[in-house]
């Protein structure tokens, strides 16, 4: 019996040991997930010095303007994204034609799509005027494909949040860490008072 009650000890002080490093384990995953899942701000004014205008239509003036553009852009990349028909080219961060009145705008800090964990952020305007590559990201959904061309590959993203924030000059942007992400950011459709943000993550690459 004194043997007997000696082994149910024993057995109680593992199951209690093993339940124990089980909670460790689940609290460990939890919290790994929680410090992966930060947040970056960045500066971001699609106005310019906070002084916000009508961008859905041009002026004559500048109408005129952009159709006298004959600048040369050499792009490091494209963005591509099948559902909303959008192809147009990425410019490198030091660039002087690299601002939302030109093209996308390529927001520093920013990574190229082969730095492990790293975040490309691209903004542009939206509305329906010639510099506007942004207008149809309302249509987007999760799961949504955006597709980055660099360096003769082609870097497949899947769009995994969409959220709106201020506008206010900052965008705050929530992602995993952990993951290779493209980020994009526009002004919401018929709201003057937010920007949204598409949080993509890469799922694969293949070459072009």
């Amino acid at each position: 019996m004194e043997r007997k009650m000696r082994i149910n000890k024993i057995l109680i002080i593992i199951a209690f040991i093993i339940f124990i490093l089980g909670i460790i384990l689940i609290s460990y995953d939890y919290i790994k997930l929680k410090i992966n899942h930060t947040f970056e701000t960045v500066n971001l004014e699609l106005y310019g010095n906070n002084s916000p205008k009508n961008i859905n239509e041009n002026t004559d003036e500048e109408k005129q303007k952009n159709s006298d553009n004959n600048y040369q852009v050499d792009y490091f990349g494209y963005i591509n994204i099948p559902k909303i028909n959008l192809k147009q080219g990425l410019v490198p961060l030091n660039s002087k034609y690299n601002n939302v009145d030109m093209n996308i705008q390529t927001i520093n800090p920013s990574d190229y799509p082969d730095v492990p964990g790293g975040n490309l952020i691209l903004a542009a305007h939206s509305g329906s005027s010639g510099i506007s590559y942004f207008k149809n990201l309302y249509q987007l959904t999760n799961n949504d494909e955006v597709d980055i061309l660099y360096n003769n590959e082609k870097y497949i993203y899947t769009i995994v949040k969409i959220y709106t924030v201020p506008k206010n000059g900052e965008v705050a942007i929530y992602r995993d860490a952990s993951k290779t992400v493209v980020t994009l950011v526009t002004c919401t459709k018929n709201d003057d008072t937010t920007q949204t943000v598409y949080i993509a993550e890469l799922i694969g690459k293949e070459g072009v």
